[in-house]
């Protein structure tokens, strides 16, 4: 067996801001790794849980063997051969090594979505000996999304069964889902990052997590304002939708404290961000009621009132497409 590691430049990690290589591992972030100190609480797991991330290589082996470091709670992972559902393997703690076998002949794209609950270190990727393995080149348009724990969506199934990883391979899009359990604070920074990454669209799912005051109704909007201008600044013309909260019984139009802002105001202010843009000539900005992805008649698929439960995903899947997605233009 021929084996290679991330700085052999044979394999990619797709939806990844940024990689984490040493001699022992290679681990996908989704912030900057280079400069960590800037992300504040991101800098920590959250910011390196792997939803979304792919681990891509093309090759003409029937094999491949996948070994990772050390862990103590299982991985699921969901392997796809030219974009086929292969496998859904579960590799259990403490276990290290991951054997694909196919039957298919010829030049093939492996692409392994990595557990969209946890980080990853991957050692290495080996093949037999005499087979080659490459880079899969990205052929895809590019789809940034930016959001909570309901973007990260941690009750899924698997990995490609996220809602965002169910409307990106129905719409072949290369996904790339900054999702934040409890941390879509509208941090600068990671509009920094948004701002850098190659895309063709950018979505922006804001407001759920700043319920409790992290910011009110004098900076609520004036955040939104200056993150997109921070995109904006590189990516003028990226199609831009900014997505409002989904429906959360206990905290539709409950103030905990007067200038904190409940969801309906959240909706208005977000939906005045991007009036505001396109007020001033920004024709690439929509407004999408969350309310319309997941409103008040999928409660049943919110067993806390607020997050989507595995059989929510499609759901989810289903009404993000038709209400973001199908904007005309949009992609």
């Amino acid at each position: 067996m021929a084996e290679y590691f991330y700085k052999d430049n044979v394999f990619t990690f797709e939806g990844a801001a940024s990689v984490e290589s040493c001699n022992d591992y290679a681990s996908p972030w989704k912030i900057d790794f280079s400069h960590l100190r800037l992300f504040h609480v991101l800098n920590t797991d959250k910011g390196k849980i792997c939803g979304g991330v792919r681990l891509c290589f093309t090759s003409d082996s029937k094999s491949a063997t996948l070994k990772f470091a050390g862990h103590d709670h299982e991985l699921k992972l969901d392997i796809f051969i030219n974009d086929v559902l292969h496998e859904k393997f579960i590799l259990g703690p403490g276990e290290r090594n991951v054997v694909i076998n196919t039957a298919i002949t010829g030049e093939k794209r492996f692409t392994v979505w990595l557990d969209h609950r946890y980080s990853v270190k991957l050692v290495s990727v080996s093949v037999p000996d005499g087979a080659f393995i490459k880079k899969t080149p990205v052929t895809q348009k590019r789809w940034v999304h930016y959001g909570s724990s309901i973007s990260e969506a941690s009750a899924a199934d698997s990995p490609s069964t996220v809602w965002s990883s169910i409307a990106a391979i129905k719409n072949n899009l290369h996904l790339t889902n900054f999702g934040f359990g409890g941390q879509c604070k509208i941090d600068p920074m990671m509009a920094f990052v948004i701002r850098d990454l190659p895309a063709d669209l950018i979505t922006l799912k804001l407001g759920i997590n700043l319920y409790l005051g992290d910011l009110t109704h004098r900076t609520f909007l004036p955040a939104i304002l200056g993150f997109v201008k921070i995109i904006r600044e590189v990516k003028p013309d990226t199609p831009i939708v900014l997505i409002s909260p989904v429906y959360c019984y206990g905290r539709e139009i409950f103030n905990p404290v007067e200038t904190h802002v409940n969801l309906v105001q959240m909706r208005a202010y977000v939906s005045e961000a991007a009036e505001i843009f396109r007020f001033y000539g920004d024709k690439n900005i929509y407004y999408a009621d969350g309310l319309k992805v997941f409103g008040p008649d999928e409660l049943k698929y919110m067993p806390d009132q607020l997050h989507p439960n595995a059989e929510g995903q499609p759901v989810f899947a289903e009404n993000f497409e038709k209400t973001v997605l199908k904007i005309p233009g949009l992609i």
